[in-house]
């Protein structure tokens, strides 16, 4: 049985926190052991960050959230907090607009 791997890419100043000697113009990607049932603020846990060192941060292309699951093979995107979508994300978001998180797993997950 093969070893189950996530990918993450790193990008602005999270890149020299793992890779300090990393371009800030080169693609940086580290590689972590898969853990079932892990959420995202267990996987940023286990990275030693915080949750407000980060911006908008995406797992398999969609928008994470604390109690979005890390799945096999994923891909997850880290932005550091001083960099957000350009627009806001509003229409991933809510800012009034949408009022649940479109990629929930119950009504009771809210923005």
């Amino acid at each position: 049985m093969s070893l189950k791997l996530i990918k993450i890419h790193l990008y602005g100043q999270l890149k020299k926190r793992f890779q300090p000697d990393a371009s800030l113009a080169e693609n940086t990607v580290i590689t972590l052991p898969y853990k079932e049932n892990e959420c995202f603020k267990d996987l940023l846990f286990r990275l030693n960050l915080d949750e407000d060192e980060c911006g908008d941060c995406f797992v398999n292309g969609k928008l994470a959230f604390p109690d979005t699951r890390v799945p096999k093979d994923a891909r997850i995107g880290l932005f550091p907090f001083e960099l957000r979508l350009i627009d806001g994300g509003q229409y991933i978001k809510g800012h009034g607009f949408v009022t649940k998180n479109p990629y929930a797993n119950s009504q009771n997950d809210k923005y």
